[in-house]
Parts: structure tokens; C-alpha cells; sequence
């Protein structure tokens, strides 16, 4: 079994191959990532109860609002496609871009995977939230979209074209 191969520093890195607009993707995926931090941390929605009472959360917020509930199954999930596979996803771009050896069969895998699946988490993150609205959802209670819900949102789109022009590099000779 082979493992990724580091040290590419040196040469084997994607940021070798980078041609044009293709040279910016590593400072796309920081500016993704700092997109995805604030993202997660400021005020996503504002629930609003009557006419007068409102609360806002965070994506985080929210996320761990599930565990505090005992909603573990619900928890698990949000946490997986909001918070670990985007952070996931970015992080390892990163790491392909400016480290990794993509010479080797595993690096090149990773990148198609770490692409293909970038596309349903997109999807999955938005039926979770319908589910978790219908199931959540009480009499009297609006919910507006706050900036920390817009900015998570150009993060995941920014990373995934991201990532498919890192998939679309390594798999240049």
C-alpha cells in the first residue's frame, strides 16, 4: 500500500504544475478558509418568536445546540458536513498544494474523491437543514439568514471549484 509522500516542497507539489489563474488556488483555499472560520462563527440566523423576541446563532452555535438538546444523531451529522469535512476538504487542499508529492497514485485519489463528494456535502448540508427545520420548527417562530450563514456559503462554493481545478491539475501530466 502506498501512503501520500511528502516533500513537495522541493518540486512534486501542485503549485509546480500552476499555470495562469491556477497559481492563485493556494491563497483561494486560505481565503476559503478564513471564509469558513468566520463562516461558522457569526450570527447565521436570527430566530424571531412573536413580535418582539429573537435570538441569533451561529452555525456552530447550532451545530452543538443538538448535543446540548441530547439530539446526538442530529449533532453527528450537522457536525460532519458544517464543521469536519469542509475544514477536512480545505485544509487538505492545502496540503496537496503546497506539500504534498501528487506524483503518486494516493494524492491523485484523494483529490477526485475529496472533489466528487465536495459536491454531494453541498447537498446534504442543505437537506439536513430542511429536515432539521421541519422536525425543529415551532408555531409563531420566523427564521432569517444572518451574514455568518452567507459567508459559510461562498466558503464551501469557493473551495469546491478549488478543489476540482486541484483534481483537474494532478491529473495533468
Amino acid at each position: 500500500m502506498t501512503i501520500i509522500q511528502f516533500g513537495g516542497i522541493w518540486g512534486g507539489a501542485l503549485r509546480t504544475r500552476a499555470n495562469g489563474l491556477d497559481r492563485w488556488l493556494g491563497i483561494v483555499l486560505v481565503v476559503a478558509l478564513i471564509l469558513l472560520a468566520l463562516g461558522l462563527f457569526l450570527p447565521a440566523i436570527r430566530i424571531s418568536s412573536f413580535i418582539f423576541l429573537s435570538r441569533e446563532f451561529s452555525l456552530a452555535q447550532s451545530v452543538f445546540s443538538f448535543l446540548e438538546s441530547g439530539d446526538f444523531f442530529l449533532f453527528l451529522v450537522t457536525f460532519i458536513f458544517t464543521i469536519l469535512f469542509p475544514s477536512f476538504k480545505i485544509i487538505t487542499g492545502l496540503v496537496l498544494w503546497h506539500a504534498a508529492d501528487i506524483s503518486g497514485t494516493p494524492a491523485r485519489s484523494l483529490l477526485t474523491g475529496l472533489a466528487a463528494a465536495s459536491k454531494w456535502s453541498m447537498l446534504d448540508v442543505f437537506m439536513i437543514a430542511l429536515v432539521v427545520l421541519v422536525i425543529d420548527g415551532r408555531i409563531l417562530t420566523g427564521a432569517d439568514i444572518q451574514i455568518g450563514a452567507i459567508i459559510f456559503s461562498a466558503s464551501v462554493v469557493i473551495s469546491t471549484w478549488a478543489v476540482r481545478r486541484l483534481s483537474v491539475l494532478a491529473s495533468k501530466e
